[in-house]
Order: C-alpha cells, then sequence, then structure tokens
C-alpha cells in the first residue's frame, strides 16, 4: 500500500493497520534470540578491556577474511593498497585500510555487497540523512537491523531502568500520518506514537495531554522534540512524572537536558547511533561520557591534527556480513575519554558528542565555530530553538529566523553577538514560516559544503 493511499484512510482502519505493523516489529525485534542476545550483553558489559578486544579482534579477524572473499569491492581495494587479509590481525592494524565514505558506497552499491550472504537474509535500508552527501541506499543483516540493534539499545535503557515491554512514548522521526490526529496508539508494542513533523503551537496541548493521559513509563526521541514539550510544561508550570527520557538522533544540549529533567522529573539518558548500524554508545547511570557498545562494533576517534580535542567518529560494522562497513566515516565529532567510569563497566567512553561535521562553521581564515558556541551565544540574548545559521558560502552566512521571533531589537542583539565569533563573515538575516529540518531533526547550524568539503 502506498504512503499516500495509506494517509487518506478512515481514522480507525489507519490505527488497525498501524497496530498489526506494531505487531510484526515487535516480533522482528524481540522474538527468536533477542532475549539471549540481551543477556548476553548484560554479562559481557563487566568483561575487563583486554578481554573485550581480544573478542573484537577475534570478530575483525572473520570480518576481514569474509569481506576479501566475497566482497568485489573490498578484493579490489586491498589488492590496490597491497594487503592481504591475514596482514589485519589487529585493531592497530586496521588503519592500514582505506575509509570507506558515502560517496563510495553510492558509487559501488553491489560491489560491496557480499556474493556469500544469502540475499533472502539481507534488506535494502535507507535513512533520513543530514550530510552533504545522501547515500541511495545500503544492505543490512535482517537479524541485525532488528534483533542485535534492539538488544544492544534496550542494554542500554536498562541503566535507564527501562525494559522490554514497558509502556513509553515516542516522539522521533516517523512519518506515520498527514492529517490529524498525529498520535496513534501501538498496542503491539505498549507504545504511543507521536509525530514530531507535526509538533507545532497548534497541536503540543493535545500531545501534552495524550501523554499525561498514557501514563507512559519512559519518553523516548529526538532531544529537540522533547525539550520542546518540557519547555511547554514551564510555560503552563506543569510537570508529568515519567521514569527516564531517553534521547538519541540528534545532539543534546545541556540546556535542553536541563528543561526535560525539571519538567519530566527523571533523568535523561542520551545515546548515539546512526541508521548505519557500525557503532553505537550511550550515557550510563553516572552520566559522564557515552560507553561504546565494543560487542557492537569498533570506533575509532580520527582527528585531522595531533593538538585538535575533537575527531570524526569512524566505525566498523562486527555484524554486518551483508555488506561489510570497514572504516566508515560517519562525519560525526566526538572527544574521547580513557579515565575509568565510576560504573565500574570497562567499556571505553566518548566523553563528548557534537553531531555532524556538516555542523560546524569554517571562518575564511581556518577557524572551526562549534554550534554549541552559536547556540550559547543565541540564547542569552533568548532565542532557543526559532533560528538557524546557514553557511552559504566561504565568507557568508544566511540567519534565519522564525517570523514569530521578529522584533528589531532581539535581531540586532543578535547580529552583534554573532559579529564577535564570525570573522571576516557576511551575516544575512531572514525572516521565514519554516526551518528547514531533516528527518523531523531540526539543525541550528548547516555548515559549508563547498569543494573543500567533498565526498570522499
Amino acid at each position: 500500500m502506498s504512503w499516500c493511499v495509506f494517509s487518506r484512510l478512515p481514522v480507525s482502519l489507519r490505527h488497525t493497520l498501524i497496530a498489526g505493523y506494531g505487531y510484526w516489529q515487535a516480533r522482528q525485534r524481540f522474538g527468536g534470540d533477542f532475549s539471549e542476545m540481551l543477556e548476553d550483553l548484560e554479562r559481557t558489559q563487566w568483561l575487563t578491556r583486554d578481554e573485550h578486544v581480544e573478542c573484537q579482534e577475534r570478530r575483525l579477524r572473520n570480518l576481514i577474511e569474509h569481506a576479501w572473499r566475497t566482497s568485489p569491492f573490498y578484493r579490489r581495494l586491498f589488492r590496490r593498497e597491497g594487503i592481504l587479509p591475514d596482514e589485519i590481525q589487529t585493531i592497530q592494524d586496521l588503519p592500514r585500510v582505506p575509509f570507506l565514505t558515502k560517496s563510495l558506497i553510492n558509487a559501488n552499491l553491489a560491489d560491496l555487497v557480499s556474493r556469500g550472504f544469502p540475499k533472502r537474509s539481507m534488506v535494502l535500508h535507507h535513512t533520513s540523512g543530514t550530510a552533504g552527501t545522501q547515500m541511495r541506499g545500503f544492505y543490512l543483516p535482517k537479524r541485525l537491523l532488528w534483533r542485535v540493534n534492539a538488544a544492544t539499545l534496550y542494554r542500554f535503557y536498562r541503566w535507564a531502568g527501562v525494559n522490554p515491554r514497558m509502556r513509553r512514548a515516542t516522539i522521533a522521526g516517523r512519518h506515520f500520518t498527514d492529517r490529524p490526529p498525529y498520535i496513534v496508539r501501538n498496542r503491539a508494542g505498549n507504545q504511543l506514537l507521536l509525530s514530531a513533523h507535526h509538533l507545532s503551537r497548534a497541536t503540543i496541548d493535545s500531545y501534552l495531554s495524550a501523554i499525561e493521559k498514557f501514563r507512559p513509563q519512559a519518553i523516548q526521541g529526538h532531544p529537540t522534540a522533547i525539550s520542546t514539550l518540557a519547555r511547554r510544561l514551564q510555560e503552563v508550570d506543569n510537570c508529568i512524572q515519567v521514569g527516564a527520557v531517553l534521547t538519541t538522533g540528534e545532539q543534546l544540549f545541556s540546556d535542553q537536558r536541563d528543561a526535560i529533567e525539571e519538567r519530566f522529573q527523571c533523568r535523561v539518558f542520551d545515546a548515539w547511533g546512526h541508521g548505519e548500524s557500525a557503532g553505537m554508545a550511550a550515557e550510563c547511570e553516572y552520566h559522564n561520557g557515552y560507553h561504546i557498545a565494543m560487542e557492537y562494533g569498533i570506533i575509532e576517534v580520527i582527528k585531522d591534527r595531533a593538538q585538535d580535542e575533537w575527531g570524526e567518529i569512524v566505525v566498523t560494522s562486527l555484524h554486518n556480513y551483508a555488506m561489510p562497513f570497514i572504516r566508515y566515516r560517519t562525519g560525526d565529532l566526538a572527544v574521547i575519554e580513557d579515565a575509568a567510569c565510576a560504573c565500574g563497566r570497562d567499556l571505553p567512553r566518548l566523553k563528548r558528542i557534537l553531531g555532524r561535521i556538516d555542523d560546524v562553521l569554517c571562518l575564511p581564515n581556518g577557524t572551526r565555530i562549534l554550534p554549541v558556541t552559536i547556540r550559547t551565544l543565541l540564547r542569552g540574548i533568548g532565542f532557543t530553538s526559532e533560528y538557524q545559521l546557514r553557511q552559504t558560502d566561504r565568507d557568508r552566512i544566511c540567519f534565519y529566523i522564525r517570523e514569530g521571533e521578529r522584533t528589531a531589537r532581539k535581531s540586532r542583539n543578535a547580529l552583534h553577538v554573532l559579529s564577535r565569533v564570525l570573522t571576516g563573515m557576511k551575516v544575512d538575516l531572514v525572516y521565514t514560516d519554516e526551518i528547514t529540518v531533516s528527518g523531523a531533526k531540526q539543525r541550528l547550524v548547516v555548515g559549508w559544503r563547498g569543494p573543500s568539503r567533498g565526498g570522499s
């Protein structure tokens, strides 16, 4: 059934079909060996770092051999680079393999797919994507897409006290309707679905009312959407108590965390992952960084220069034998943390995660301005999420402000504070009714996608 036909169906029939899909989805995620995988992850989280590395390297050797034997792309790549599969034995050997990029995937999709993996056991997958180069698609094993992802995620969720089948409200990028109501009950998944695409001043009170009536044990979704709900609760001086809020999909800022925790009266547990399913990390109960799921994939943080603090997250999937992702550039930035965590888990951590490289502004003199800097400056004069800065050229930026925020004083103050950090840049002020989003994610800062940012 096409999306156009589905969106025109009567509300009761749409709800019935979504419930049916929810039942099928729950079986894919939580059926089969899901329980055994989750319990095994509960055990392996307490392994020592050396034991984790030993397991990773054993899986890495198997993956490299598989890629060499069954993927025409990797066979050509290894031969070109003079690499034999048995020369990649450890994580220290891995940098011999060149990076995999979105551009390379687009150009070599058919040859990246393993000739030795059953076609019936893989699925062509897509992500919403927010980077300059979009992928047309990629292949994942069905088991990875459903049960491995679910087990790894729920190992993290258990750190927040959330277990499978608990009642949860989800407000994220799922596009399940273009017509009201924008709220659907997925009874099979014990879940309330709220469309982030349609969250607005006109709908926000009905969203909060539905959440309050549903009484979820957890709320999950994008930080921008959940913090918008929290700020509305601040405006009406109300709270909705839940057990935990689980955020992912975009950068979580400290002011968003504070508002959410205050109004939902619980802790926020943030996680990082990506649709390509090669790396995952999340906060534990101590909230001092993101523990890397070493059983899931190998994460490297690659810095441009030794003195840099931030580096790009590069991932190698230990589970994708349908289309191996080896040293895949995610475009996300992070800072690595070496110190031990008080929780006792010897899983390495990402100290901070910054969204995407494309969310960094680059000044004509080469200075990089992080979005958190922009956000902090503008929040100080009253802006929260009703704007977007988009770098359109090496020395030019468009500053979009939502029409409802049009005040001469506020705009003047914004241009003044931006001039302090955007040296050598011309800022064009534009009032608009709509701020660009991608997959229900609002990006406050969009960097320039000029020649120096090109492909692979």
